[in-house]
């Protein structure tokens, strides 16, 4: 753990200008509750006023998901009111934390990348998965609304992939997810980590003024697609938490996993 670093609730270390974040939440397919959502964004900011780091990674961790979307024991207790919004701001200014900060990021996912873990994955620059890494959008099958899955599916890969991951709910194997571009390259579980900072240490030999100059330029509309999502995503949560399936759904879930010790 760098110094600088310390408070964060994640695995940091800087070496040769990467820094090398690794998720550590105690379960082991890491959720992505609020409290961590922010302490993400924070991360990436701070590292965007960092000399030192040149290149990020983002890794779920040996053995563990990349992330399987929101914590249900925050989502369950949504009624469709303020609690919301709240939510809601806190997952735009992640993804807009991590498009505007300048430095190359690349995603080593392995496990599962679900939901708002798929999307953290999506604002990356450059995603490599391990062979047996599994992607999926399951918004629509939980009772909630997919208003940034779709836009930022869409803007990454296309229109009729997004058509067909949010109508299936299906899982997208590694092979399958790097013929759709989901992946960029795909690797031995083993050799993830190491394939990651590979390609993070060839990225930190960039020319900073080149890429620091360019990656805001390409991000922007992405960026302001995601600010109209964040108002037609308080409108579209709302209204589906409102009618409450989802937290009947979301509850199932949580009161399985308790009795099967899943996860753990």
């Amino acid at each position: 753990m760098t110094d600088r670093y310390e408070e964060f609730d994640f695995g940091v270390a800087v070496q040769d200008g990467v820094a090398l974040v690794e998720f550590n939440d105690t379960h082991r397919h890491n959720p992505w509750s609020m409290p961590r959502m922010a302490g993400l964004t924070r991360l990436l900011t701070e590292f965007g006023r960092d000399d030192q780091v040149r290149s990020v990674v983002l890794f779920s961790g040996v053995g563990r998901s990349f992330g399987v979307g929101g914590s249900f024991h925050e989502t369950a207790k949504f009624t469709g009111g303020d609690e919301v919004d709240a939510w809601i701001d806190q997952v735009t200014d992640l993804y807009i934390a991590s498009l505007q900060m300048d430095r190359p990021l690349t995603a080593a996912i392995d496990g599962y990348a679900i939901g708002i873990g798929l999307q953290i994955a999506l604002t990356a620059d450059y995603r490599v998965g391990s062979s047996r890494c599994l992607l999926k959008m399951p918004e629509f099958e939980l009772g909630i609304a997919c208003t940034f899955g779709g836009f930022m599916l869409e803007t990454v890969v296309g229109r009729a992939v997004t058509q067909k991951m949010l109508m299936s709910c299906a899982e997208w194997d590694a092979a399958q997810s790097e013929r759709d571009n989901l992946l960029h390259e795909v690797v031995p579980a083993e050799a993830l980590r190491e394939a990651a900072l590979r390609r993070a240490s060839q990225a930190a030999g960039f020319s900073a003024a080149g890429f620091r100059k360019t990656k805001p330029y390409l991000n922007a509309n992405y960026i302001e697609g995601l600010e109209r999502t964040r108002v037609a995503g308080k409108l579209a949560h709302r209204a589906a938490f409102a009618a409450g399936d989802a937290q009947r759904k979301m509850s199932r879930v949580i009161g399985a996993n308790a009795v099967a010790g899943a996860g753990r």
